[in-house]
């Protein structure tokens, strides 16, 4: 992991934090969502199961900068989830 994108990661979320995400609505408006917020899963992800709902706790980054859901205290890819409306 390169020393810029630390820096990078560490820059980012001095500005939008872990606790919250931005969603853009169907006509175009944004949201934003606080932590807990709840989530739909889509594939099954052990021990995950898919169509179950879950509480996401934080909303963190990989080191590759790939944005991921903690829950339950483990960190999963976003596209595995559709958040629940």
């Amino acid at each position: 992991m390169s020393e810029e994108a630390r820096k990078y990661i560490a820059e980012l979320f001095k500005i939008v934090g872990t606790n919250s995400v931005l969603v853009v609505m169907p006509r175009g408006k944004v949201r934003r969502l606080y932590c807990p917020f709840w989530v739909i899963c889509r594939v099954n992800v052990p021990p995950l199961k898919e169509w179950e709902e879950y509480a996401v706790e934080a909303v963190k980054m990989t080191l590759k900068k790939q944005d991921v859901f903690i829950i339950e205290g483990k960190a999963y890819f976003v596209w595995y989830f559709t958040i629940k409306g």
